[in-house]
């Protein structure tokens, strides 16, 4: 043995040493056994880990569920957000750069909301049991709050976050300014639970945790969920994701931070082995935020201001490319630099003014009556898009109307171009429009048929010059949870009796199955939205016309939701289809600021918890059949309940972007929701989609098909051997879980020797 090697040898035998023996623990599906690395015991008042809370004695060692647990008390005399925390992973040889898995076990008792700050990785994900809110009632964007009675198992679950460990970490506190991050592997992270104010979710008992485990990751591609897509011809489903502020912690653009968390390029290395865990076929990258450039190269300087990193983008599509995914890129498009200098848009009440009264919003504005925007907008999908046709597959592009990007303008020269077009060459002037309800009204129609033309142009440019089938999608509302109902002070719930003394002034609590009796929601999405005092909200964000875009082919509004509310009526999702389908998108609340600033910069993606993480996935396909799947999320996107995240994605892929009927005599019970999905002249056989949207797992249902042939599960390939044959049906018996979604496939029965 050379000198060196046995160096090497050595290194790695004391590494191993220091870190101490890592036994497997199975930690089920989808890891197996992994090794652990630490654990921490929080009802252990001799735990020998760091510990820290947000001020002291505001946690506390109770038993709960036989066990004996740290908990976060929340009631109405608790006042402000509070935390605990435990440092772990020190010195226990934490590599840079290497996939763990941070489990926390916690009683599924009572109702609770947890927040997770998982330092390792920088990044904030709460869950929610029971009846709680889960996103904060109060902040200052509407979170759109539901309450529901969603089952507790009375046991002990775990919810497990598979990541990758940044080369340096923050402490308990964080801000955006901090030069250096103080914290390395070898000294451990930080785990913080966080509660909120009670006043934001009055139903929480408030956070409770057993025990804390790290397990290391071997091998991230082990893990990697298999995908079973339609064959060639027929046309697929995609999933993507679009994470606001996850690169923000990643790396720092401030020119003195020596330290930034992790190198980029390999953050979106592990954004691409997440993808391929979680069984993401999209990969989506913002490259305008509030329209700036977010790392591509403008090749101009005068037209956008040049990123730090004009090559990112470049470097990510080669990512995607290595792992196999398909490229989706997102724009807050407000026009560029050079085309505002020449090109402006002005609010009705006159030139020079806002129209909202979110200044940094409104840098730029993009009027999309004027040809030149047009051009501009091309000359940014040929920097993006178009020079890169064939390095990877390009979905589309995915535009979305931030604080007044893309507004109704009412400049001398928008109205000189309306008077042209739509008013017979008679002139008009902004005091005509306030004074005249119905020429302000043909006014707004004229530039919504503009936004029209605006997005098949788009279209057509991106089908010339990159693929036939590109598509553009775009998302109408500025406010990351989406918009809210009305005024956006409403509980929805099942139980207004609970809630109606809970509610603040102003506040008021609506039935669910009162509401989905009405199309409050669709016309809550597809209206002007309020305004107030001077400000232009109806103009800066022009409202929803899908009902002209039925017919339209290519182009999508993507269809916002969150709730069990908002995926329950099929007349609301129907309402945005299009010629290509229906495109949804998830629109989370982020939470910003709702720890009341005890952690510095905070934000947090929240999901219920366990199979009710896809509860409202499963009903958009059961009563939607949405083709295209988006989510929009301020953090990287490491789902808490990977297990139910996995099983709906591949069942949802695996099947086609084709129309389907839904059978309505399948099943007995109402809950199960059953879709066939025909092939041309039937020569790939016909997908099913089984839905079950109930709260409760499903023994032995029974699934009737008005169809003959060999039944393989689609995601697997296996087959189900039916229940029994009748005249032309197939009988299957189905085991479902909560929440679960199923795609069959049917082959074709043969045909007769002879014919």
């Amino acid at each position: 043995m050379t000198m060196r090697l046995f160096t090497v040898v050595l290194s790695v035998a004391l590494s191993a040493l220091s870190a101490g023996a890592q036994p497997l623990v199975d930690l089920g599906d989808p890891f197996g056994k992994l090794p652990l690395v630490d654990a921490v015991l929080c009802g252990n008042l001799n735990d020998p880990h760091e510990f820290a809370e947000s001020t002291p004695g505001v946690s506390r060692v109770e038993t709960v569920l036989g066990k004996p647990c740290r908990v976060l008390p929340s009631s109405p005399e608790q006042k402000g957000a509070a935390y605990f925390a435990y440092r772990i992973g020190k010195g226990k040889g934490l590599k840079p750069g290497e996939a763990y898995v941070l489990a926390i076990d916690y009683p599924e008792d009572k109702p609770r909301t947890f927040h997770v700050v998982n330092r390792g990785c920088e990044v904030f994900q709460g869950f929610h049991t029971g009846n709680t809110l889960g996103d904060s009632m109060h902040g200052y964007v509407a979170s759109n709050p539901e309450s529901l009675k969603f089952p507790l198992s009375g046991k002990y679950r775990t919810w497990r976050q598979m990541f990758f460990l940044f080369e340096r970490f923050y402490g308990l506190k964080r801000t955006r300014e901090e030069l250096n991050r103080p914290d390395k592997p070898e000294d451990g992270f930080w785990v913080i639970i966080l509660r909120p104010d009670p006043g934001d979710d009055p139903l929480s008992a408030g956070p409770a945790v057993y025990r804390i485990r790290l397990f290391r990751v071997p091998d991230v591609r082990r893990l990697y969920q298999p995908l079973r897509l339609p064959p060639t011809p027929l046309p697929r489903r995609y999933i993507f994701v679009r994470e606001e502020m996850a690169d923000v912690y990643a790396e720092s653009t401030n020119p003195r931070q020596a330290q930034p968390g992790v190198d980029m390029t390999r953050f979106f290395e592990f954004k691409a082995h997440t993808m391929r865990f979680l069984g993401v076929n999209t990969f989506c990258k913002d490259l305008l935020e509030f329209g700036h450039n977010q790392g591509w190269d403008a090749g101009d300087d005068s037209w956008y201001v040049p990123s730090h990193d004009p090559k990112r983008w470049e470097r990510i599509l080669q990512i995607a490319a290595r792992h196999g995914l398909t490229v989706l890129p997102y724009y807050e498009y407000a026009g560029s630099m050079g085309l505002n200098r020449v090109v402006q848009c002005a609010p009705l009440k006159g030139p020079g003014q806002p129209y909202t009264g979110i200044w940094w919003g409104e840098l730029y504005h993009a009027d999309i009556t004027d040809p030149r925007t047009l051009e501009d907008a091309k000359r940014l999908l040929d920097a993006t898009v178009v020079r890169f046709k064939g390095k990877v597959k390009f979905l589309g592009a995915w535009f979305r109307n931030r604080v007044s990007h893309i507004p109704i303008s009412f400049s001398d020269d928008a109205l000189a171009r309306f008077s042209r077009e739509a008013n017979n060459d008679r002139p008009i002037t902004r005091q005509m429009l306030q004074a005249d309800s119905q020429l302000l009204e043909r006014y707004r129609n004229w530039w919504l048929d503009k936004r029209k033309a605006f997005f098949l142009a788009l279209r057509d440019y991106l089908r010339e010059k990159v693929s036939s089938d590109c598509l553009l999608f775009w998302t109408n509302w500025t406010g990351e949870p989406g918009p809210p109902l009305d005024h956006g002070k409403t509980v929805v719930t099942d139980d207004l009796e609970l809630w109606k003394p809970l509610l603040p002034q102003w506040w008021e609590a609506e039935s669910l199955h009162r509401l989905l009796r009405t199309d409050r929601y669709l016309r809550s999405i597809t209206r002007y939205p309020d305004t107030w005092g001077t400000d232009e909200w109806q103009h800066g964000e022009p409202r929803a016309d899908v009902e002209n875009y039925h017919d339209t082919e290519g182009v999508l509004f993507t269809y916002p939701f969150h709730r069990i509310y908002s995926v329950s009526r099929p007349e609301d999702m129907d309402a945005f289809r299009t010629r290509s389908g229906l495109a949804m998108v998830r629109m989370y609340s982020l939470n910003e600021h709702r720890d009341g600033g005890i952690l510095g910069d905070f934000l947090s993606d929240v999901e219920l918890a366990g199979p009710y993480c896809m509860a409202a996935e499963v009903r958009a396909v059961a009563f939607g059949d949405p083709f295209y799947l988006g989510y929009l999320v301020g953090n990287t996107h490491y789902r808490g309940f990977p297990e139910y995240v996995r099983r709906f994605n591949t069942a949802f892929l695996a099947l086609p972007a084709l129309p389907s009927r839904r059978l309505t005599d399948a099943c007995s019970n109402p809950e199960v929701v059953v879709r066939v999905i025909p092939t041309p002249c039937n020569r790939y056989g016909t997908y099913v989609a089984v839905a079950h949207v109930g709260w409760q797992p499903r023994r032995d249902v029974q699934i009737t098909l008005p169809l003959t042939g060999k039944v393989v599960d689609a995601v697997t390939g296996k087959e189900i051997k039916p229940l029994r044959l009748e005249k032309g049906r197939t009988v299957l018996n189905l085991s479902l879980d909560a929440c679960e979604l199923r795609a069959l496939l049917v082959h074709p029965s043969p045909r007769p020797k002879g014919r």
